[in-house]
């Protein structure tokens, strides 16, 4: 059976899975599990005092957060040791103030956020989540983060009797097939014979998106200034096996990143060196944001962090140079159904242990060195190591590894957990591999230097 300490965990991911549909969301219950700790949000804006030990974090634009723990040496001494993560994955995001109306259905319009496959969005009861920005009583912009948790929409496919060469292949286009249908009232004119809707009722069903989401703030429509939402599946996570040993949920790239890297950082006793977990939005989109990791945020916070601790401005560049990071991403799963897809030699499984991303062209950051460091890591806690390199062949995906080591100049390895069906609205990984995911990145945050 699976023990106590791993059932716990996972019960605890499963419940981070459901409080994080969207990258705002994660932020905040990160956010609220660091002040659990007696961590202190910091304010970019104002001036800062740090002491030793101590847990900080700051968060921008509400979807990044960086936190860190003082180290009990200056940084120029001892250095940094980061783990990162996203907090964003691929979807359809709702275009609000535009309304589908026609025979009586009420759509709503969406565009595609990063590369999602598309298909598995379909016929899938989806709800609502993301931040909505109001005027309030001050006559200044408020957010507010909403999530429907009920099902309210749903994208139909089309019957197979009317295109039966769907099952060979279909592209689907985000402008004509992806609208959500909200609701149906029936025709404006019913015929002869029918019972129509009486015109309350009528009223209800029609009711597009933008009314919805003010009924839900309690606001006027016209008090809205701005959003971002997002359709996320309606439908909680659901473990399985005999063992429990697998877990199938939405937005797991990169949820057991974040979540992983969130509890190594709290469990992690605290050292020498600075601790920094990282919480990155905009992965999926390329990061070119000011908040993502082609950004200077990371930057910015050990900038300001040598600035208070260290002796003098050349010191950020020791610490910089002193430093390690952890970019934790999924990696690609070996799947029996597409065996010609892997490079056998390095084709992960489930529940086989943490796996390292290696490619030549550096889409992901791993080099030699990194690798060692990470694999000295796994032998001190006890977990064995995979490794992840695609078929030379085909072009893999890339992560924030190697844009946050360009950007900081911190060596950097990438791993990740072996996931299945990436980027679909419903990922399967392995429980174990979570778990084992946690205890070396709590070495690493402990050891930096092995």
């Amino acid at each position: 059976m699976i023990d106590e300490l791993q059932s716990g965990l996972i019960a605890h991911l499963i419940q981070f899975i459901k409080d994080s549909p969207t990258a705002y969301h994660g932020a905040q219950t990160i956010a609220k599990a660091l002040n659990a700790q007696g961590a202190i949000q910091l304010d970019e804006r104002q001036p800062w005092q740090l002491k030793s030990g101590q847990i900080y974090y700051v968060i921008r634009a509400e979807g990044s957060l960086i936190a860190f723990r003082c180290g009990l040496k200056r940084p120029a001494e001892a250095g940094f040791m980061v783990a990162g993560a996203h907090t964003d994955s691929p979807g359809l995001k709702a275009r609000l103030e535009k309304s589908l109306t026609g025979k009586g259905m009420e759509r709503a319009a969406v565009e595609l956020y990063g590369s999602p496959i598309i298909s598995t969005w379909l016929d899938r009861p989806l709800a609502l989540a993301g931040r909505v920005f109001i005027k309030n009583q001050d006559g200044k912009a408020e957010s507010r983060l909403i999530h429907s948790t009920e099902p309210i929409g749903v994208v139909p496919n089309l019957a197979i009797h009317l295109n039966r060469d769907l099952n060979k292949g279909f592209e689907y286009n985000a402008q004509n097939h992806l609208p959500v249908l909200l609701s149906a009232s029936g025709s404006a004119a019913p015929e002869a014979g029918k019972i129509a809707l009486d015109s309350g009722a009528a009223e209800a069903l029609a009711a597009d998106l933008l009314h919805r989401v003010t009924a839900q703030l309690g606001v006027p429509a016209d008090a809205i200034l701005g959003s971002d939402l997002y359709f996320v599946d309606a439908q909680g996570p659901v473990r399985f096996g005999p063992l429990g040993e697998l877990i199938n949920a939405y937005r797991l790239d990169n949820l057991l990143g974040c979540h992983a890297i969130l509890e190594a950082f709290l469990a992690a006793q605290s050292a020498g060196h600075t601790q920094v977990a990282c919480f990155f939005n905009h992965e999926e989109i390329g990061s070119l944001s000011p908040e993502g990791a082609d950004s200077a945020f990371l930057r910015d916070i050990l900038g300001r962090i040598s600035a208070l601790l260290d002796k003098n401005a050349e010191d950020l560049y020791r610490a910089l140079a002193a430093s390690f990071s952890i970019s934790v991403d999924v990696a690609q799963a070996y799947h029996g159904s597409y065996p010609e897809k892997f490079d056998e030699s390095f084709a992960p499984v489930l529940n086989g242990g943490p796996a390292l991303k290696v490619n030549a062209n550096l889409r992901y950051a791993t080099d030699g060195e990194a690798e060692a460091r990470f694999r000295l890591y796994c032998d001190a806690a006890g977990v064995p190591c995979q490794k992840f390199m695609s078929r030379a062949d085909i072009t893999p995906g890339t992560t924030i590894g190697p844009l946050s080591a360009a950007f900081t100049g911190i060596k950097t390895v990438d791993v990740g957990a072996p996931l299945l069906s990436m980027h679909s609205i419903r990922e399967t990984a392995g429980t174990l591999d979570h778990e084992m995911m946690v205890q070396v990145l709590k070495k690493g945050f402990e050891q930096l230097n092995n």
